[in-house]
Protein backbone atom coordinates (compact mmCIF):
# COMPACT_ATOMS: atom_id res chain seq x y z
CA UNK A 1 0.00 0.00 0.00
CA UNK A 2 1.10 3.19 -0.81
CA UNK A 3 0.65 6.76 1.24
CA UNK A 4 -1.39 7.68 -1.26
CA UNK A 5 -3.79 4.83 -0.27
CA UNK A 6 -3.01 3.04 -4.20
CA UNK A 7 -1.59 -0.63 -4.06
CA UNK A 8 1.48 -1.18 -6.16
CA UNK A 9 1.06 -3.27 -9.17
CA UNK A 10 2.55 -6.60 -9.59
CA UNK A 11 3.97 -6.20 -13.33
CA UNK A 12 5.52 -9.06 -14.65
CA UNK A 13 7.62 -9.99 -18.28
CA UNK A 14 8.84 -13.11 -20.10
CA UNK A 15 12.26 -11.60 -19.15
CA UNK A 16 12.02 -11.70 -15.02
CA UNK A 17 10.60 -14.78 -15.54
CA UNK A 18 12.62 -17.03 -17.81
CA UNK A 19 15.25 -15.25 -15.58
CA UNK A 20 14.09 -17.21 -12.61
CA UNK A 21 13.62 -20.13 -14.69
CA UNK A 22 16.86 -20.03 -15.59
CA UNK A 23 18.41 -19.64 -12.49
CA UNK A 24 16.94 -18.28 -9.29
CA UNK A 25 20.08 -16.82 -8.30
CA UNK A 26 20.90 -15.04 -11.78
CA UNK A 27 17.20 -13.88 -10.97
CA UNK A 28 18.64 -12.38 -7.49
CA UNK A 29 21.65 -10.67 -9.14
CA UNK A 30 19.92 -9.38 -11.84
CA UNK A 31 16.12 -8.13 -10.83
CA UNK A 32 16.76 -8.24 -6.80
CA UNK A 33 19.95 -6.29 -6.65
CA UNK A 34 19.94 -5.26 -10.30
CA UNK A 35 23.23 -6.08 -10.92
CA UNK A 36 23.86 -6.11 -14.87
CA UNK A 37 26.89 -6.91 -16.77
CA UNK A 38 28.82 -3.92 -18.27
CA UNK A 39 28.37 -3.76 -22.13
CA UNK A 40 25.90 -5.41 -24.31
CA UNK A 41 26.75 -8.66 -26.70
CA UNK A 42 26.99 -8.15 -30.78
CA UNK A 43 23.85 -10.32 -30.98
CA UNK A 44 21.92 -8.38 -28.73
CA UNK A 45 22.67 -4.83 -30.39
CA UNK A 46 22.55 -6.67 -33.67
CA UNK A 47 18.77 -7.68 -33.06
CA UNK A 48 17.89 -4.52 -31.85
CA UNK A 49 18.82 -2.69 -34.95
CA UNK A 50 17.14 -5.24 -36.98
CA UNK A 51 13.67 -4.49 -35.58
CA UNK A 52 14.04 -0.83 -36.10
CA UNK A 53 14.67 -1.91 -39.89
CA UNK A 54 11.93 -4.25 -39.61
CA UNK A 55 9.81 -1.45 -38.01
CA UNK A 56 10.18 0.70 -41.18
CA UNK A 57 9.75 -2.20 -43.60
CA UNK A 58 6.49 -3.30 -42.28
CA UNK A 59 5.02 0.50 -42.47
CA UNK A 60 6.39 1.78 -45.69
CA UNK A 61 6.37 -2.00 -47.79
CA UNK A 62 3.17 -1.26 -49.49
CA UNK A 63 3.48 2.73 -50.67
CA UNK A 64 7.76 2.49 -50.63
CA UNK A 65 9.79 1.64 -53.50
CA UNK A 66 12.66 -1.25 -52.93
CA UNK A 67 15.56 1.27 -53.22
CA UNK A 68 14.11 3.94 -51.10
CA UNK A 69 12.56 1.57 -48.71
CA UNK A 70 16.02 -0.24 -48.39
CA UNK A 71 17.68 3.26 -47.71
CA UNK A 72 15.01 4.58 -44.87
CA UNK A 73 15.48 0.51 -43.20
CA UNK A 74 19.31 0.97 -43.37
CA UNK A 75 19.45 4.28 -41.71
CA UNK A 76 16.82 3.30 -38.96
CA UNK A 77 18.95 0.02 -38.76
CA UNK A 78 22.58 2.08 -38.19
CA UNK A 79 20.70 4.91 -35.91
CA UNK A 80 20.50 2.22 -33.33
CA UNK A 81 23.68 0.14 -34.21
CA UNK A 82 25.54 3.28 -33.19
CA UNK A 83 23.41 4.67 -30.49
CA UNK A 84 24.56 1.65 -28.60
CA UNK A 85 28.41 2.22 -29.02
CA UNK A 86 28.53 0.08 -32.31
CA UNK A 87 31.33 1.39 -35.08
CA UNK A 88 29.86 3.18 -38.02
CA UNK A 89 30.34 1.18 -41.19
CA UNK A 90 33.51 3.50 -42.44
CA UNK A 91 35.26 2.68 -39.31
CA UNK A 92 35.33 -0.95 -39.55
CA UNK A 93 38.69 -2.12 -40.57
CA UNK A 94 39.27 -5.58 -42.07
CA UNK A 95 39.87 -6.67 -38.56
CA UNK A 96 36.97 -5.25 -36.57
CA UNK A 97 35.05 -6.84 -39.48
CA UNK A 98 36.29 -10.16 -39.41
CA UNK A 99 35.44 -9.76 -35.32
CA UNK A 100 32.15 -9.09 -35.56
CA UNK A 101 31.21 -11.20 -38.28
CA UNK A 102 28.38 -11.98 -39.82
CA UNK A 103 26.73 -9.34 -37.79
CA UNK A 104 28.04 -5.76 -39.47
CA UNK A 105 25.62 -3.36 -40.68
CA UNK A 106 26.66 -4.12 -44.68
CA UNK A 107 25.94 -7.61 -44.09
CA UNK A 108 22.36 -6.21 -42.59
CA UNK A 109 21.99 -3.72 -45.74
CA UNK A 110 22.16 -7.33 -48.32
CA UNK A 111 19.59 -8.55 -45.69
CA UNK A 112 17.60 -6.13 -45.83
CA UNK A 113 17.47 -5.63 -49.45
CA UNK A 114 17.04 -9.52 -49.47
CA UNK A 115 14.30 -9.52 -47.05
CA UNK A 116 12.45 -6.65 -48.99
CA UNK A 117 12.58 -8.64 -52.13
CA UNK A 118 10.83 -11.80 -50.12
CA UNK A 119 8.43 -9.80 -48.37
CA UNK A 120 7.21 -7.79 -51.17
CA UNK A 121 5.98 -10.99 -52.63
CA UNK A 122 3.40 -11.26 -49.69
CA UNK A 123 2.62 -7.86 -48.74
CA UNK A 124 -0.82 -7.97 -49.81
CA UNK A 125 -1.74 -10.83 -47.74
CA UNK A 126 -1.24 -8.48 -44.67
CA UNK A 127 -3.25 -5.63 -42.93
CA UNK A 128 -0.89 -3.66 -40.59
CA UNK A 129 -3.22 -3.37 -36.94
CA UNK A 130 -0.41 -2.23 -34.90
CA UNK A 131 3.33 -1.76 -34.87
CA UNK A 132 5.47 -2.41 -31.71
CA UNK A 133 2.28 -3.45 -29.76
CA UNK A 134 2.42 -3.01 -25.71
CA UNK A 135 0.14 -5.09 -23.87
CA UNK A 136 -1.16 -5.45 -20.19
CA UNK A 137 -3.07 -8.50 -19.46
CA UNK A 138 -4.40 -9.79 -16.16
CA UNK A 139 -2.94 -12.56 -14.62
CA UNK A 140 -5.76 -13.74 -11.80
CA UNK A 141 -9.42 -12.96 -12.23
CA UNK A 142 -8.96 -12.82 -8.29
CA UNK A 143 -6.00 -10.80 -8.00
CA UNK A 144 -6.18 -6.80 -9.62
CA UNK A 145 -2.66 -6.27 -9.04
CA UNK A 146 -1.09 -9.06 -11.03
CA UNK A 147 -0.21 -7.82 -14.45
CA UNK A 148 1.71 -10.02 -17.92
CA UNK A 149 3.16 -6.93 -19.93
CA UNK A 150 4.64 -7.44 -23.17
CA UNK A 151 5.21 -5.52 -26.71
CA UNK A 152 4.26 -7.68 -29.67
CA UNK A 153 6.33 -6.46 -32.89
CA UNK A 154 3.55 -6.19 -35.11
CA UNK A 155 -0.06 -7.42 -34.77
CA UNK A 156 -1.52 -8.26 -38.50
CA UNK A 157 -4.51 -9.00 -40.08
CA UNK A 158 -4.60 -12.04 -42.54
CA UNK A 159 -7.47 -13.85 -44.12
CA UNK A 160 -9.65 -12.65 -41.68
CA UNK A 161 -7.08 -13.70 -38.41
CA UNK A 162 -4.93 -11.67 -36.18
CA UNK A 163 -1.36 -13.06 -35.81
CA UNK A 164 1.12 -11.60 -34.03
CA UNK A 165 4.81 -10.95 -35.78
CA UNK A 166 7.74 -11.81 -34.25
CA UNK A 167 11.51 -11.11 -35.38
CA UNK A 168 14.08 -13.40 -34.85
CA UNK A 169 17.41 -13.43 -36.18
CA UNK A 170 20.25 -16.25 -36.13
CA UNK A 171 23.35 -17.58 -37.46
CA UNK A 172 22.26 -21.00 -36.78
CA UNK A 173 22.50 -22.32 -40.19
CA UNK A 174 22.03 -25.47 -42.13
CA UNK A 175 22.94 -26.38 -45.35
CA UNK A 176 19.99 -26.74 -47.63
CA UNK A 177 17.79 -25.48 -44.49
CA UNK A 178 18.90 -22.67 -44.35
CA UNK A 179 18.26 -22.90 -40.29
CA UNK A 180 18.75 -25.64 -37.92
CA UNK A 181 16.44 -27.58 -36.49
CA UNK A 182 17.41 -26.77 -33.24
CA UNK A 183 16.30 -22.56 -33.61
CA UNK A 184 13.10 -23.29 -35.47
CA UNK A 185 11.79 -26.24 -33.10
CA UNK A 186 13.05 -23.87 -29.88
CA UNK A 187 9.82 -22.07 -30.19
CA UNK A 188 7.26 -24.66 -29.75
CA UNK A 189 6.73 -24.74 -26.72
CA UNK A 190 8.23 -21.23 -25.54
CA UNK A 191 7.31 -19.54 -22.92
CA UNK A 192 7.30 -16.09 -24.68
CA UNK A 193 5.28 -17.15 -28.07
CA UNK A 194 2.93 -18.26 -25.23
CA UNK A 195 2.72 -15.55 -23.13
CA UNK A 196 2.05 -13.32 -26.30
CA UNK A 197 -0.39 -15.61 -27.66
CA UNK A 198 -2.24 -15.66 -23.79
CA UNK A 199 -2.06 -11.78 -24.50
CA UNK A 200 -3.68 -12.06 -28.26
CA UNK A 201 -6.68 -13.76 -27.14
CA UNK A 202 -7.29 -11.63 -24.75
CA UNK A 203 -7.17 -8.84 -26.66
CA UNK A 204 -8.78 -10.35 -30.23
CA UNK A 205 -11.30 -12.98 -28.42
CA UNK A 206 -11.86 -15.98 -31.09
CA UNK A 207 -9.66 -13.99 -34.20
CA UNK A 208 -6.27 -14.76 -32.85
CA UNK A 209 -4.60 -16.86 -36.12
CA UNK A 210 -1.47 -17.54 -34.26
CA UNK A 211 1.90 -15.98 -33.72
CA UNK A 212 4.22 -15.84 -36.79
CA UNK A 213 7.98 -15.88 -35.91
CA UNK A 214 9.44 -13.81 -38.64
CA UNK A 215 12.84 -15.31 -38.13
CA UNK A 216 16.25 -14.18 -40.71
CA UNK A 217 19.55 -15.82 -41.32
CA UNK A 218 22.63 -13.81 -40.74
CA UNK A 219 25.31 -15.51 -42.69
CA UNK A 220 28.33 -14.06 -44.87
CA UNK A 221 27.30 -16.36 -48.09
CA UNK A 222 23.95 -17.43 -47.79
CA UNK A 223 20.75 -15.67 -47.14
CA UNK A 224 17.25 -17.14 -45.48
CA UNK A 225 13.82 -16.21 -44.46
CA UNK A 226 10.81 -17.97 -42.72
CA UNK A 227 7.46 -17.86 -41.26
CA UNK A 228 7.27 -20.10 -38.19
CA UNK A 229 3.66 -20.47 -37.60
CA UNK A 230 2.95 -21.20 -33.59
CA UNK A 231 -0.41 -21.72 -31.98
CA UNK A 232 -1.75 -23.64 -29.39
CA UNK A 233 -4.98 -24.78 -28.20
CA UNK A 234 -6.32 -22.98 -24.88
CA UNK A 235 -5.60 -25.82 -22.92
CA UNK A 236 -2.22 -25.51 -23.83
CA UNK A 237 -2.98 -21.69 -22.94
CA UNK A 238 -4.46 -22.43 -19.48
CA UNK A 239 -1.51 -24.73 -18.88
CA UNK A 240 0.97 -21.74 -19.63
CA UNK A 241 -0.95 -19.31 -17.25
CA UNK A 242 -0.77 -21.71 -14.43
CA UNK A 243 2.96 -21.82 -14.72
CA UNK A 244 3.36 -18.31 -15.11
CA UNK A 245 1.10 -17.56 -12.00
CA UNK A 246 3.68 -21.17 -10.35
CA UNK A 247 6.71 -19.38 -11.41
CA UNK A 248 5.85 -15.64 -10.04
CA UNK A 249 4.28 -17.29 -6.71
CA UNK A 250 8.10 -18.96 -6.48
CA UNK A 251 9.95 -15.50 -7.32
CA UNK A 252 7.73 -13.57 -4.57
CA UNK A 253 8.00 -16.38 -1.94
CA UNK A 254 12.25 -16.24 -2.27
CA UNK A 255 12.60 -12.68 -2.15
CA UNK A 256 10.62 -13.13 1.70
CA UNK A 257 12.96 -15.63 2.40
CA UNK A 258 15.95 -13.46 1.33
CA UNK A 259 15.10 -11.28 3.82
CA UNK A 260 14.63 -13.92 6.56
CA UNK A 261 18.56 -14.77 6.05
CA UNK A 262 20.13 -12.01 4.93
CA UNK A 263 22.89 -12.37 7.90
CA UNK A 264 22.91 -16.13 7.50
CA UNK A 265 26.44 -17.59 6.56
CA UNK A 266 24.48 -18.93 3.72
CA UNK A 267 21.37 -17.82 1.76
CA UNK A 268 18.81 -20.13 2.16
CA UNK A 269 16.74 -18.15 -1.19
CA UNK A 270 17.37 -18.40 -4.58
CA UNK A 271 19.23 -21.15 -5.10
CA UNK A 272 21.92 -21.90 -7.71
CA UNK A 273 21.12 -23.87 -10.97
CA UNK A 274 24.49 -24.76 -11.87
CA UNK A 275 23.24 -26.29 -15.06
CA UNK A 276 23.17 -23.17 -16.29
CA UNK A 277 26.60 -21.92 -15.23
CA UNK A 278 27.40 -22.59 -18.84
CA UNK A 279 25.12 -22.18 -22.08
CA UNK A 280 26.67 -22.79 -25.30
CA UNK A 281 30.22 -22.77 -24.29
CA UNK A 282 29.83 -18.72 -22.53
CA UNK A 283 30.06 -18.83 -19.10
CA UNK A 284 26.80 -16.99 -16.87
CA UNK A 285 27.38 -13.68 -16.12
CA UNK A 286 27.24 -13.95 -12.05
CA UNK A 287 29.80 -17.13 -12.09
CA UNK A 288 32.63 -15.56 -10.44
CA UNK A 289 30.13 -13.97 -7.82
CA UNK A 290 28.02 -17.42 -7.11
CA UNK A 291 32.28 -18.69 -6.30
CA UNK A 292 32.92 -15.76 -3.70
CA UNK A 293 30.08 -15.22 -1.63
CA UNK A 294 27.70 -18.16 -0.56
CA UNK A 295 25.02 -15.04 1.02
CA UNK A 296 25.29 -12.09 -1.91
CA UNK A 297 23.08 -10.07 0.65
CA UNK A 298 25.04 -7.47 1.84
CA UNK A 299 27.51 -6.98 -0.74
CA UNK A 300 28.37 -3.97 -2.52
CA UNK A 301 28.37 -3.43 -6.82
CA UNK A 302 32.05 -5.29 -8.31
CA UNK A 303 33.84 -4.05 -10.42
CA UNK A 304 32.35 -5.26 -13.79
CA UNK A 305 28.83 -4.56 -13.23
CA UNK A 306 26.51 -1.49 -13.38
CA UNK A 307 23.15 -0.95 -11.50
CA UNK A 308 20.36 -1.43 -13.62
CA UNK A 309 16.87 -1.85 -12.68
CA UNK A 310 15.03 -3.73 -14.89
CA UNK A 311 11.22 -2.25 -15.19
CA UNK A 312 9.37 -3.71 -17.68
CA UNK A 313 7.30 -0.49 -18.44
CA UNK A 314 10.22 1.38 -19.35
CA UNK A 315 10.86 -0.90 -22.31
CA UNK A 316 7.23 -0.58 -23.55
CA UNK A 317 6.07 2.12 -25.15
CA UNK A 318 2.28 2.91 -24.40
CA UNK A 319 1.92 1.90 -21.03
CA UNK A 320 3.06 4.70 -19.14
CA UNK A 321 -0.09 4.65 -17.63
CA UNK A 322 0.19 1.60 -15.83
CA UNK A 323 1.72 1.22 -12.50
CA UNK A 324 -0.72 1.46 -9.16
CA UNK A 325 -4.35 0.41 -8.76
CA UNK A 326 -7.00 1.93 -6.42
CA UNK A 327 -7.72 0.66 -3.13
Amino acid sequence: MTPNGTRELRLFDNTKVSAFKRCPRYYLYRHVKDWAPEGKSTALIFGSSWHAAMDVIWTYLKTTKREELAQMAFSALLAVWMKEGMPAPADIDYELEKELSPRTPMQALEMIVAYIDARQRTAGDFDIVAIESPFAVPLDPNDDTLFYIGKIDKIVKRRGKVLGIEHKTTTAYKKNGPFRAAFTDSFSPNSQVDGYLYALHMMFPNEVGGIWVDAALVHKQEEGFMFIPIERQMQHLDNWLWEVRFWISEIERHASLAIESADAPYLKAFPKNTNSCWDFGASCPYLNLCKMWPNPIGYDLPPGYVKSHWNPLEHIKGLDGLGKAEQ
